[in-house]
């Protein structure tokens, strides 16, 4: 059973795996020089306020070269990988069967509905979970200089191609292709849509689900008027937003707002003789003005050090859903299927 599975599964199973390796070897060829850059540019053992500078000057040398292309296409790879395994892994594996017929004739034998599925879920699923954790793993840790630099791997387009979460938004893949094709029974109907649910989830889990998971701080201070901040103003209303920009190096800023001292978010009017490209010096009358209304700036963020407690939670609610996945196509098979 587990070698014609494993024929059937073969070719989308070695491609899939040979893009991966020429990923994870140019990684391989392009440690050195990115181990090298660190430290001829100092960052490298560098302490305190100097890494700074040391991890921009790092950033900045590392730009032109192949590591830098080989980094964001590991990146966009492993974005990739969940779709292409839930179209061409999960999809067609079960709804390719059903489709053409091909199960009755395994049904007819002595291999049970249970173990005809459990041998195709656990040869995919841990193939998926297998790729993936590999280059998850080795891009971890050959990205560990820039995320250093950089601090930016609580972002949420660098956290998922970061740790484990990589492992279970595969294996959610691959199980929602396998439950589509289950469902539909039609092989390019069960793709079109194992597509929609994996973009899907991609786009609502930055905004919908990691926010909620990572259980982020709230503060309130008072806003610093000679601070860094952008000014958003119709000239016919007077309606103004200020965009502050936030110091918080490895923090993930889910939200700034700027409210009034009754909570409210602040939009103006603004004075336009103090505020405004037609008010007189206004570079300097317009941050006098902002003082006198008393704002603050409320600012959402989780810290960098929640980062392996939220790739834990975010994995355990993309295991617990492959889990379901897998419990309904097992009782499907068994009391649906005809």
């Amino acid at each position: 059973m587990i070698w014609m599975t494993w024929r059937q599964f073969r070719t989308p199973a070695l491609t899939t795996g040979a893009l991966l390796l020429a990923l994870m070897g140019g990684l391989a060829l392009t440690w050195a020089e990115v181990t090298d850059l660190a430290t001829q540019t100092g960052y490298t053992g560098c302490q305190g306020d100097a890494c700074l500078a040391a991890g921009d000057a790092f950033l900045q040398a590392l730009q032109p070269g192949w590591a830098s292309e080989f980094h964001l296409a590991a990146i966009a790879a492993l974005y990739l990988l969940p779709a292409l395994v839930g179209i061409f892994w999960g999809a067609p594996l079960v709804a390719r069967e059903l489709e053409s017929g091909t199960y009755r004739m395994v049904f007819s034998q002595s291999v049970s509905r249970d173990r005809w599925l459990l041998v195709k879920l656990a040869v995919g699923g841990g193939a998926a979970a297998l790729g993936a954790g590999l280059l998850s793993l080795m891009l971890t840790r050959w990205a560990q200089p820039i995320d250093g630099a950089s601090a930016d791997r609580m972002n949420p387009l660098v956290f998922a191609a970061r740790g484990i979460v990589p492992v279970g938004y595969a294996a959610l893949a691959f199980m929602v292709g396998v439950t589509t094709g289950l469902l539909l029974r039609r092989t390019l109907a069960a793709m079109a849509v194992t597509l929609l649910v994996i973009v899907g989830l991609q786009i609502a889990a930055p905004f919908v689900v990691r926010p909620w998971l990572a259980q982020p701080v709230v503060t309130v201070s008072p806003l610093d008027v000679d601070g860094r901040y952008g000014i958003s103003m119709s000239p016919d209303t007077g309606r103004m937003t200020l965009q502050v920009e936030q110091d918080r190096r490895g923090d993930w800023v889910v939200s700034s707002t700027t409210i009034t001292s009754t909570g409210a978010e602040f939009n103006g009017p603004a004075d336009m003789t103090q505020c405004g490209p037609d008010a007189p010096r206004h570079r300097e009358t317009c941050p006098r003005w902002l003082e006198k209304q008393n704002l603050r700036q409320e600012v959402t963020y989780v810290p960098g050090s929640k980062f392996w407690t939220l790739q834990w939670r975010e994995f355990g609610v993309l295991f617990a859903l492959t889990a379901v996945l897998s419990l309904f196509s097992l009782w499907w098979i068994r009391r649906r299927l005809v």
